[in-house]
């Protein structure tokens, strides 16, 4: 068994006879001598941002201007205040700095990217994203003209991205009919009021009898990634929401290294909620990551996961 090759130890229980099966991932093993320093590092990274000497950039997406320095969590005079965007938080900070977001109750709409020295740490001092309980979120409101009737009360979408789908109502995912995997639709099927699925490039909705769907709160996942992680090492990310995202709640490309997501709730993205993929190492610990669209945790290539007190609705796959 070569240095990445895994071993998967999973408990799987029900959580009750209404629910679908879920599973608490206990460990995820490595067969590598990095294991037991990456261990210790998942385990020790909050206590190292908590003491080290770092910069700190707040975000409010309320309160906030992208004219401010973000060196103040509140606005002190006209240069000194938050900023109000993570990406403009993102090109103020280096190496090893902190970026804090407020968590104001309304979505972060915006991706992460962190490529590159300029985006990692030290294990004394990592570069750190404190979520503090706000969401990112990859979803854009339909506009009322997008919709299209095609049938009975039946409503049609065409995402100008394909491949990858998720339509939300209310904040909330809109259940999906999917084919079987040895079935192939050669028209719409029939769906429950309420339901969708996609079919040739486009999203087809049911909706309630004479209910029009341009009376509704409807949005659709538009940004590709909700967070990317490439060519980092040393990168610390905590208590975080993520969610409605096309592809991937968190991905990390390749050559991200020492990687830590904690308390990060992943969930209703369109491909998976993590993907780690090429050589990255990734632990997630205290985490859940749960009702994505295909996959829970996707792992590729040689590609290695720590996990730790991880609740996941599938387990994860690797390919």
């Amino acid at each position: 068994m070569s240095a990445w090759e895994m071993s998967i130890s999973v408990e799987y229980s029900s959580v009750s006879s209404h629910s679908p099966a879920s599973s608490r991932c206990q460990m995820i093993c490595l067969s590598s001598q990095r294991v037991l320093p990456f261990l210790v590092l998942a385990s020790t990274l909050l206590a190292a941002v908590e003491d080290a000497a770092a910069r700190t950039f707040y975000v409010n997406n309320r309160l906030g201007s992208d004219r401010f320095n973000g060196v103040a969590a509140e606005a002190v005079n006209r240069q000194t205040g938050p900023v109000a965007t993570i990406g403009r938080a993102l090109k103020l900070a280096r190496s090893s700095d902190i970026i804090s977001l407020a968590d104001t109750g309304i979505p972060y709409y915006e991706s992460i990217s962190l490529v590159g020295v300029r985006h990692s740490g030290t294990a004394a001092r990592p570069f750190t994203i404190l979520g503090n309980g706000a969401s990112l979120s990859g979803a854009i409101r339909v506009p009322e003209t997008a919709w299209q009737q095609v049938g009975t009360d039946l409503w049609q979408l065409k995402p100008y991205r394909k491949g990858h789908y998720q339509l939300i109502l209310d904040g909330k995912a809109v259940p999906e009919v999917r084919p079987q995997p040895d079935e192939k639709w050669t028209e719409v099927p029939e769906l429950p009021v309420g339901s969708w699925c996609a079919f040739r490039g486009a999203i087809h909705y049911q909706a309630e009898r004479l209910i029009e769907p341009e009376s509704m709160n409807f949005a659709f996942a538009q940004r590709t990634t909700g967070i990317t992680f490439y060519g980092v090492r040393n990168v610390f990310v905590d208590n975080l929401k993520v969610e409605h995202f096309r592809i991937d709640g968190a991905n990390a490309n390749d050559r991200a290294t020492d990687v830590v997501l904690s308390g990060v709730l992943i969930v209703e993205n369109g491909r998976a909620g993590l993907t780690v993929a090429g050589t990255s190492l990734v632990a997630v610990v205290g985490c859940r990551i749960e009702r994505n669209r295909d996959e829970s945790i996707l792992l590729k290539e040689a590609a290695a996961l720590v996990a730790q007190e991880t609740r996941l609705d599938v387990p994860p796959t690797q390919k």
